[in-house]
């Protein structure tokens, strides 16, 4: 069976807290072998801290005038 479709969050313009609330809430619902897109408008470094500690994977790209962190969950 195919995974689930991946998911695209846009936090842009959102002020912190915000964003990181609203990325939590979405992982929490994130099925096996589905990523998150996340767009924002700054690097979110505490968000990596959380997300290493929780065993997900996260790459993050600038693109133009945001970044893109795109979050996995490794199950090794």
């Amino acid at each position: 069976m195919a995974p689930p479709p991946d998911l695209t969050l846009d936090v842009r313009s959102m002020p912190p807290p915000e964003p990181l609330e609203h990325c939590l809430e979405a992982l929490a619902d994130l099925a096996p072998g589905q990523r998150l897109h996340m767009l924002i408008d700054r690097e979110p470094y505490p968000l990596y801290t959380i997300l290493d500690r929780d065993g997900f994977q996260h790459c993050c790209t600038f693109e133009d005038t945001h970044f893109q962190v795109t979050i996995w969950y490794d199950a090794k």
